[in-house]
């Protein structure tokens, strides 16, 4: 069945020339989604944003997700939403435990016999361990799963390790959003490599672009200053330390440097707190907790910065490139697919505080080339990233995964009923 799709990018084209596929399916197909949480997230907005965004004359939506918070965010289009009545805590040992994965399951294929959908697709590893299961059960024809950061970020072996590999080998196609996540899927957890397939996260580039630098003005920085930022939960993995590093660093030679850090506390901002006022560094730093608008942030910062130890594909990165920001981020997963050295930012090594420094004060010293990376930034978010070429990818996937199952059940059809059901199709 999967042969013909391999372990590449979704064609991104706009399909002239090609055969489409879409004439055969159901109209319209029935696409069931499931994912652990609507709360904000780079996944969880990545499917917010595909849901409003698929045509409703071709793709019927319905959503599954474990614990019915934040239904106020569903697109209207979504046909139903089905809350599941489980923790969204992710893959941990206690929520696979006793009776409520079983219940959650069981539950789940009762609802996809009620609707019969063409296609389920997981949103994340917690989601596919439950999809697996229910989609063979219920004879779903199409299970999709989409993985969307590095297993060294979530995955801590055991049996529910053990669960989530054998789960995603189950699903009939498995996304990464970026080349790294898709190669791990195949080196780690044995994913045959016909049957991954990456799909870039997109951006809204209308919302997210330079704009009103007024928040600045707020904070007492002028046109003068310099102002370095970086957007993200403060989690151990994203090391805001080695930021504050580099922050000293930067400001030891440039007096008019600025530093700008806003994400939700996930345990890591006291120590972050601490580290800065030991540095010296209180006047020179604003935390904002929490990103409700972070598209507000990045017009206010001159270059943006990711010290993170892993990365799946960071949307953040989009974000602020979109937003003509010149980037520095490290040497990690979808990063080296985000940022090209030399030409809209710089790569530095995990746990090099210090490159990261020298590289904004290359930035610092050169506001041409500074404008110039951030310009590339934009340019290159609208080429490779946009939302509609996340769309259009998707779709594509849904029409060719179809068509090749529609093919295998053709192959599995005697002779002359297989004639009958080709004029039928």
């Amino acid at each position: 069945m999967n042969a013909e799709l391999g372990q590449r990018e979704v064609e991104s084209s706009d399909g002239r020339g090609r055969e489409s596929y879409s004439n055969r399916l159901p109209q319209p197909v029935k696409i069931t989604y499931l994912i652990g949480s609507l709360a904000r997230g780079g996944a969880e907005g990545q499917l917010l944003q595909l849901l409003a965004r698929l045509d409703p004359a071709r793709w019927e939506t319905s959503l599954v997700v474990f614990d019915g918070l934040y239904k106020e965010r569903v697109p209207e289009m979504v046909s139903q939403v089905l809350s599941l009545g489980i923790s969204s805590g992710g893959c941990s040992r206690s929520y696979f435990k006793g009776w409520r994965a079983a219940q959650a399951i069981r539950r789940l294929i009762g609802h996809l016999r009620c609707i019969r959908p063409n296609i389920l697709h997981a949103f994340l590893p917690a989601a596919c361990i439950l999809a697996a299961p229910a989609a063979k059960l219920a004879r779903v024809p199409v299970l999709i799963g989409s993985r969307r950061s590095l297993v060294d970020s979530y995955r801590t072996g055991g049996v529910v390790g053990r669960v989530d590999r054998l789960a995603t080998r189950m699903c009939d196609f498995v996304l990464g959003n970026s080349a790294a996540v898709t190669g791990e899927l195949i080196r780690t957890d044995g994913v045959p490599a016909e049957r991954a397939l990456t799909i870039h996260n997109g951006v809204d580039i209308a919302k997210f672009k330079a704009g009103d630098r007024s928040l600045r003005r707020v904070y007492g920085w002028s046109e003068e200053h310099v102002v370095f930022g970086i957007v993200a939960n403060f989690l151990a993995y994203k090391r805001h330390s080695d930021f504050v590093r580099a922050a000293a660093g930067i400001a030891a030679q440039v007096p008019l440097a600025r530093f700008l850090m806003a994400g939700e506390d996930r345990g890591m901002l006291p120590a972050v707190r601490r580290e800065i006022a030991q540095a010296g560094l209180e006047t020179r730093f604003v935390i904002i907790p929490g990103t409700p608008e972070p598209q507000q942030l990045y017009p206010a910062m001159d270059a943006y910065i990711c010290t993170s130890e892993t990365e799946g594909f960071s949307n953040v990165l989009l974000e602020a490139a979109a937003s003509r920001l010149p980037l520095i981020a490290t040497r990690v997963g979808g990063n080296v697919e985000t940022v090209f050295p030399r030409e809209n930012g710089f790569l530095v090594p995990v746990g090099r505080p210090q490159d990261v420094a020298e590289a904004a004060l290359t930035l610092v010293g050169d506001p041409i080339l500074r404008r110039r990376m951030g310009e590339r930034s934009r340019e290159l978010v609208k080429q490779r990233f946009s939302l509609e070429t996340m769309v259009r990818q998707h779709e594509q996937l849904y029409e060719r995964a179809l068509e090749l199952r529609r093919r295998s059940v053709l192959a599995n059809i005697p002779g002359t009923l297989r004639h009958g059901a080709r004029a039928l199709g």
